[in-house]
């Protein structure tokens, strides 16, 4: 969901003030080594701590930002594999969290989500000062150099240079911890702002409670300017008892003096400031003060559980150890090796990023807050995940987790399946339990389908069926806070979505709804519903309606069937979301045949292989764009036209020049791991262009060894590429094998990984065109089939 400047939707140009993406500079960092940015922390932790384990080559300042202008905007802080509890610094007051190139550090918050385009949570600020207690911002946010900062998975640590306090952040699913060192002769303090968050505050409360906790909840409106808000309450506990303690009210521009006799505020209008603050006395060493962070989506009773059931008792060493053998386990899922140090760091960062949502929502008594604002419980050993950044992540991160991750994607599946049976319709991007309208089409339809035609079947397919089938048939209804997809009365008169009817994205409204048919007609078809079936068939095909056969380009219609006039196809967001009539030509996921067909394959060809033909990396509107979602899947297509040798170059320069060990390692935004995941695909050797066709499109791997561990459901252990010698500098693809038989196909299926086995390639330093390039070699496309 990068957005450039020219052509954001109007909800991100009202919040972002949005970020132009860089277009020069990144040739010459390429596949550098990370210099001066804050070494990796790989120091081990307790017993648990694996010092040679995967998580040690992870790099959290990727994807971070290099320089003003960068859209990079990861988080490096704290958290677990797809952790309710992000906690990490804050370099800015509204935004996105933090950015490498931002030279002041305003505090650490608790929740964040990984690297997506607006403006987003940040709640259950704290931060530490030393002297008397002010709860001006200028006064606690502080200069930071990136000499004397650290990061690793469940670790972050930074030192405070206005007042020479060390910060060290650690995580469990639920919880954080924050161990504050100050210096000898000053009084201690830690500040919590609670009003602060990175987007609009509508309200909060706060308490002082006893002599060593603090309590209370922030309500936050969800991100990208909707106006829906949701709350998240917590409870601090210290480790000592506090010297003194108070509460503040007032607004953030003016001081405002503690009150220490105060032991609670509120915040009943946007735009107040409030807050609490917690002091210790000077001491003649240093002292250090830890505070234990619990956070609930359900209420105070739920963060104070969580608090007590994953932290209680648990030291801030124990708990980093915990967290780094956690991340240690969830990596090593997949094994990497002979490959260079470098493309192995940006593999497991990637790795590492991709496994960092959706997010868990339940409490650890499976308690949460559904879409219709009542409590629920989760079934038992099961969890329930939100923050779906549906239109991003449906092309490759939800299929690489559901084969590395199954049980979860499961829980996730479900976590779709109550979202329609508690709300009343499945969204796009649903935040938390708060339905946001982001993006075009049906992605999670496409998950959903996908995960069931994988063999993943624990979770509700009837309630889930209900939801996709009214989603992809009828109009939502006026007066919800859900959207449904765009223009449904004319996609069920016109079968396509006009021009004149609806401005926004109108060819790619109905690209994104024809892969959501697609993946549907796959599905009914799995359940025997034939007459389903044939229905997503059809209206699987409704893409064609807006390709004109004339120029052979989608392009923009209007409602009586006439072409919208003066068509430029490199010009950015006349009929297309976040892209071009040339970014957009090559997005027919599903029917790559029909299209190749009607382009006439040698047009096609030239036309890809054009669009390929920049000098360096950029947002333009003739070329691939490597910073955003609309052609991820253009470098496999060559696999389609007979010329797979130039998916497995094109597939390699893209990784060289976009994905180095650096700040700025992650083209664009990540969109909670979509950038990740479409590298740690592709350096594996294979990626799906339909994920719910189950064929997965081959390239060439740049590790001489890959072993995936596989897990239940599927019927395999370990599925293994192996490839012949120096697969970096022999990136052609001479042939492949699969389970010992010659594979002249250039794909293969989901069902050949999950199954287990061994897939060998041979590479060379130049092309073979005559391996995977017959017609018959070709990935299968929707209309190849019969409903």
């Amino acid at each position: 969901m990068s957005v450039p400047e020219e052509s954001c939707m109007p909800v991100h140009c009202s919040v972002l003030g949005l970020f132009r993406v860089r277009s020069i500079g990144i040739l010459t960092l390429a596949l550098t080594p990370l210099i001066a940015v804050g070494t990796v922390a790989y120091a081990s932790a307790g017993n648990d701590a694996q010092a040679d384990g995967p998580a040690q080559k992870v790099n959290p300042f990727v994807g971070t930002g290099k320089g003003p202008g960068d859209s990079e905007n990861l988080f490096p802080g704290a958290v677990m594999p797809f952790g309710m509890a992000q906690f990490s610094p804050d370099t800015e007051d509204h935004g996105l969290g933090y950015h490498y190139y931002q030279d002041t550090i305003k505090g650490f918050s608790m929740t964040h989500m990984s690297g997506v385009g607006c403006s987003n949570e940040g709640e259950v600020f704290v931060t530490a000062t030393t002297g008397p207690v002010s709860t001006q911002e200028a006064n606690f946010e502080s200069p930071y150099s990136h000499d004397q900062e650290k990061a690793a998975p469940g670790y972050y640590q930074v030192r405070l240079l206005r007042q020479d306090v060390n910060a060290e952040l650690t995580a469990t699913d639920r919880t954080g911890m924050v161990r504050f060192t100050f210096p000898a002769g000053k009084a201690a303090n830690v500040l919590v702002p609670i009003s602060h968050t990175l987007n609009h505050t509508t309200g909060a409360e706060i308490r002082v409670v006893g002599d060593r906790e603090m309590e209370g909840f922030v309500e936050n409106e969800a991100f990208c300017g909707v106006k829906q808000t949701y709350k998240i309450y917590f409870v601090i506990r210290f480790d000592r008892s506090v010297g003194s303690s108070g509460t503040w009210n007032g607004v953030p521009d003016h001081a405002v003096a503690p009150e220490e006799s105060g032991r609670s505020a509120t915040q009943t209008a946007p735009g107040r400031w409030i807050g609490a603050y917690a002091s210790w006395p000077a001491s003649n060493q240093q002292q250090t003060v830890t505070a234990q962070i619990g956070i609930s989506y359900v209420d105070l009773a739920g963060a104070r559980n969580n608090l007590k059931t994953e932290a209680e008792g648990k030291s801030f060493e124990q708990i980093r150890a915990s967290a780094e053998s956690a991340w240690n386990k969830a990596l090593s899922v997949i094994e990497v090796s002979g490959g260079s140090e470098t493309n192995t760091r940006v593999f497991y960062t990637g790795l590492y990023h991709s496994l960092l949502m959706p997010s868990v929502l339940s409490d650890v008594d499976g308690r949460y807050i559904g879409f219709d604002n009542v409590i629920h419980q989760v079934k038992a050993g099961h969890l329930l995940y939100g923050n779906f950044s549906g239109w991003d992540i449906y092309r490759s991160q939800m299929p690489l987790l559901a084969l590395i991750e199954p049980k979860r994607v499961e829980d996730m599946a479900e976590s779709v399946a109550l979202m329609y049976r508690q709300g009343g319709w499945i969204d796009r991007w649903p935040q938390i339990n708060a339905y946001t309208n982001i993006m075009a089409g049906s992605p999670l339809s496409v998950i959903v389908s996908t995960a069931w035609l994988d063999g993943l079947h624990d979770f509700d397919i009837d309630t889930a069926w209900k939801g996709m089938w009214l989603d992809a048939t009828q109009p939502a209804p006026e007066g919800k806070p859900y959207q449904g997809q765009i223009g449904m009365q004319w996609i069920n008169t016109l079968h396509y979505v006009p021009n004149d009817k609806v401005e926004y994205g109108s060819v790619s409204q109905i690209q994104e709804d024809a892969i959501a048919y697609a993946s549907l007609y796959r599905l009914a078809k799995a359940l025997g519903k034939t007459d389903d079936a044939k229905t997503m068939y059809d209206r699987a095909l409704y893409y064609r309606n807006v390709f004109n056969p004339e120029n052979l380009y989608f392009q923009p219609r209007n409602a009586d069937g006439s072409w919208v006039p003066n068509f430029d196809p490199v010009q950015n967001g006349k009929g297309f979301i976040e892209g071009s009539g040339w970014h957009y030509q090559w997005f027919a996921p599903a029917d790559m045949a029909w299209l190749v067909k009607a382009m006439g394959q040698d047009l096609f060809n030239q036309r890809l292989t054009a669009f390929f033909d920049y000098k360096t990396p950029g947002w333009y509107g003739q070329y691939y764009n490597p910073y955003n979602e609309t052609d991820l899947q253009a470098p496999f297509e060559f696999n389609f036209s007979g010329q797979p040798w130039e998916t497995q170059r094109v597939v390699r320069r893209v990784l060289k020049e976009n994905y180095p060990d650096t700040p700025d390692g992650i083209p664009g935004n990540d969109d909670c791991g979509e950038m990740s995941s479409w590298a740690v695909m592709s350096m594996m050797g294979f990626y799906s262009v339909d994920p719910a066709s189950l064929a997965y499109e081959l390239t060439s791997p740049v590790f001489p060894k890959v072993v995936i561990h596989l897990q239940a459901p599927y019927k395999g252990k370990i599925f293994t590429i192996e490839t012949s010698p120096n697969p970096e500098s022999t990136p052609y693809i001479q042939g492949v094998r699969l389970n010992g038989a010659a594979h002249a196909k250039n794909w293969i299926t989901f069902q050949n990984m999950s199954d287990g086995g061994r897939l060998q390639f041979v590479l060379g330093t130049e092309p073979d065109k005559s391996w995977g390039a017959a017609p018959q070699d070709a990935p299968p496309s929707v209309s190849e089939e019969q409903p």
